[in-house]
């Protein structure tokens, strides 16, 4: 959940914010490793709607649906260490008062 306070030089306040996700993967070995094919999805939803002087289109409530696939590869380096990848590409199917777009990223970490 966000919250938004008044920005005083616009005299505009964006209301607050509901944002969910939720993933699901199947780990299977490969290799050395472990390979994890899934999904994610996310909801956000502006459930408060915009306010102040500045806000003369109304409460402009935004909302954003998507849902793309995960992948992840998690290699054992040791006994006590562990190197992970993973990617995910969330493309939105469902937007409204927001600027639509794909959600895209590559992430690394590693145990020691």
């Amino acid at each position: 959940m966000t919250f938004n306070t008044k920005n005083d030089d616009t005299h505009y306040r964006i209301g607050s914010g509901l944002h969910v996700e939720a993933s699901v993967q199947q780990m299977m070995l490969l290799g050395p490793g472990f390979i994890g094919l899934g999904a994610e999805a996310f909801l956000y939803e502006q459930v408060t709607g915009d306010s102040g002087s500045g806000a003369v289109l109304g409460d402009f409530k935004g909302r954003s649906v998507g849902v793309g696939p995960v992948l992840d590869y998690l290699l054992p380096l040791g006994a006590r260490s562990l190197l992970a990848v993973e990617f995910r590409w969330l493309p939105e199917l469902d937007t409204k008062n927001r600027l639509k777009g794909d959600f895209s990223w590559l992430k690394m970490a590693c145990t020691f």
